[in-house]
């Protein structure tokens, strides 16, 4: 039995009904310790419903072939090992390891400057909490060279990436 709502607010719509028992839930589960067995009657598939063909098909029994508890052998493939890319051997030793020298050098000078930006951020992110003082100090002198610091920063590791871009396909695409 069913009783409709009689609220001033919900009046305006249509009833809602509330049922005073609550749904039934019926759940099933398989038993998965037991191993199904193939279904060996043939049943025809309906015709023309779905992206299928429209030709009616039988399917055909399941066979059992290998035996209870024994894995088939997974079949081996053999795959040719991974070739060297050709632009890793291209240059020549002693002009790659000067080379890498001074890459190493300009990366550890850009990761010092990342350091410096840092700490910037975070002392002027700080100074209003710090004495007068020293927040006076910081907005006189850190504060106008942080913006610029940080356009240095991030205009040098453009031209960083645009050089090693154009290096690795000057090494790809030999003239």
């Amino acid at each position: 039995m069913a009783v409709p709502i009689q609220k001033p607010y919900a009046l305006l719509h249509t009833p809602i009904f509330i049922t005073p028992t609550k749904p039934r839930l019926r759940i099933k589960c398989q038993d998965t310790s037991e191993p199904q067995k193939p279904s060996t009657t043939a049943q025809p598939t309906s015709s023309g419903q779905g992206f299928g063909s429209a030709s009616p098909k039988v399917k055909t029994p399941v066979k059992k072939t290998k035996q209870e508890g024994r894995r088939e052998r997974a079949s081996i493939i053999r795959r040719s090992p991974v070739q060297k890319p050709e632009f890793l051997g291209v240059e020549e030793k002693g002009e790659s390891k000067e080379h890498s020298r001074n890459e190493s050098a300009f990366l550890l000078a850009w990761l010092g400057l990342g350091g410096i930006i840092l700490v910037e951020g975070i002392v002027l992110a700080a100074s209003g909490f710090l004495p007068e003082e020293w927040d006076k100090f910081f907005v006189k002198y850190l504060y106008p060279s942080f913006t610029p610091t940080v356009f240095l920063f991030v205009a040098g590791t453009v031209a960083y990436g645009v050089l090693k871009y154009l290096q690795n396909e000057g090494i790809k695409n030999p003239k």
